[in-house]
C-alpha cells in the first residue's frame, strides 16, 4: 500500500484556512504559534515555542507572503515574484503557493487561488507533456556580504526587503533564509543534536 503523500502548507491567512479545508489531512506552519524559517527540497525549518524542528513535505502549499521561502528551495522568480501557472503550481514540482505570494488582490481571491491549488496539489504533478513554467528572468545585481544579509533580514518584510534578499539567487545561486531565527531556539537545536563521534586515533605500534 503506498503511503499517503505528506502535505504541508505555510500560512494561516484567508488562503491558508481555505487550503486546510481543502486538505484536512495536511499540515498547517501559521504564525503565530509556528515559523517557516528556512527551507530545503523535502523539509521546512521551522521555529516556534523556542525551539526549531525540521518539517518534512512530499508536497508544499506556500500560502503566505513569503517570497524568499520559495526562493530558497529554487523555484523560478521573475520581477520579484514566483512564477506559477493557472494552478499555482511553481516551477519545483510539488511546490504551489496560492495568496498574496501568487498575487492575489483580496481575501476572496486568495480563497479562490487557495482552493484551486490545494486541489490541483491533491491531484498530483503534471503530466510530463503539459506545458512547463516559463523559466525566470535573471539581471546583474550587487552581491551582498553575509553581515548586511543579516541586517536585511533584520528589517520588517516587504516588497524592498525581498527584492534585496531575491538578488543573492540571482549571483551563484546563493541561498537567504526566510527570516532570521532567534539564538535561544538554534541553541535548543544543537542541544538535541547528538554528540559528535570523537577522532579516531591510531594507539597500536607501526609494524
Amino acid at each position: 500500500m503506498t503511503a499517503k503523500p505528506r502535505i504541508v502548507i505555510v500560512g494561516g491567512g484567508p488562503a491558508g484556512r481555505a487550503a486546510l479545508a481543502a486538505l484536512p489531512g495536511a499540515v498547517q506552519i501559521a504564525r503565530p504559534e509556528a515559523t517557516a524559517w528556512h527551507a530545503e527540497p523535502g523539509r521546512l525549518w521551522v521555529e516556534g515555542d523556542g525551539q526549531v524542528w525540521a518539517e518534512p513535505f512530499d508536497a508544499l502549499l506556500v500560502c503566505a507572503d513569503e517570497p524568499l521561502l520559495l526562493a530558497a528551495l529554487g523555484c523560478a522568480i521573475r520581477d520579484g515574484r514566483v512564477v506559477a501557472d493557472a494552478d499555482g503550481r511553481t516551477s519545483l514540482p510539488g511546490v504551489s503557493v496560492a495568496g498574496r505570494v501568487a498575487g492575489a488582490a483580496d481575501s476572496q481571491e486568495a480563497e479562490r487561488q487557495a482552493t484551486i491549488a490545494a486541489c490541483a496539489l491533491a491531484a498530483g504533478p503534471l503530466d510530463t507533456d503539459a506545458p512547463g513554467i516559463p523559466p525566470a528572468e535573471t539581471a546583474p545585481v550587487l552581491r551582498l556580504d553575509p553581515v548586511d544579509i543579516a541586517a536585511l533580514l533584520e528589517q520588517p518584510a516587504g516588497p524592498e526587503r525581498d527584492r534585496a534578499a531575491l538578488a543573492q539567487r540571482a549571483i551563484l545561486g546563493a541561498v537567504v533564509p526566510v527570516r532570521p531565527v532567534s539564538l535561544a531556539a538554534l541553541a535548543s537545536l544543537v542541544a538535541a543534536m547528538p554528540e559528535a563521534v570523537p577522532p579516531q586515533t591510531d594507539t597500536g605500534a607501526l609494524a
